[in-house]
């Protein structure tokens, strides 16, 4: 179950538009700053084979005792996720605004890229291909240096700003 439109998240700073992505470990949504007005992008650690949403408080919870545990294994793991990327300064790797708990589960708040994702824009040409090899290499690059591993790079995790660069 996902937060439905108008959820409000770290009192009213963040206003729930509607779900960009669901995967196994989370959900990202495109949302409202609300006090500096601009769009975000939030990711909510919610496993989806583990846990559940109340749907009057929105809560998450794990009902599975024996699962608890590895539940907050995760959880920890996606917060240290957002604190590595907010460190990161590369105009090709998304900036992380923001990591916060609320509703039981943990989020983080980062640009919105609204340009889609490469795997949106194939087939391209030999220039624009080279174009974002340089990007991608950069970025992984510059993780590489800092002894990070991306470990999932495919076309629909690259995403593109919308004039494509």
């Amino acid at each position: 179950m996902i937060l439905p439109k108008g959820s409000l998240l770290q009192n009213g700073k963040y206003s729930i538009e509607k779900v960009l992505g669901q995967g196994g470990f989370g959900i990202t949504y495109l949302a409202t700053q609300v006090g500096l007005n601009r769009k975000v992008a939030i990711k909510e650690f919610f496993m989806k084979e583990y846990c559940n949403r109340d749907e009057a408080t929105s809560h998450v919870s794990v009902p599975s005792v024996g699962s608890v545990d590895l539940v907050a294994k995760f959880r920890q793991k996606f917060i240290k996720e957002a604190q590595t990327i907010a460190e990161m300064e590369n105009p090709h790797i998304v900036h992380i605004y923001d990591v916060f708990e609320d509703n039981g589960t943990a989020y983080y708040a980062m640009q919105f890229v609204d340009g889609g994702c490469l795997n949106d824009l194939t087939p391209f040409t030999i220039d624009e291909a080279v174009l974002y090899i340089k990007q991608i290499a950069d970025a992984l690059g510059y993780c590489h240096k800092r002894k990070i591993l991306h470990l999932d790079v495919k076309p629909a995790n690259i995403l593109l700003k919308d004039n494509n660069a």
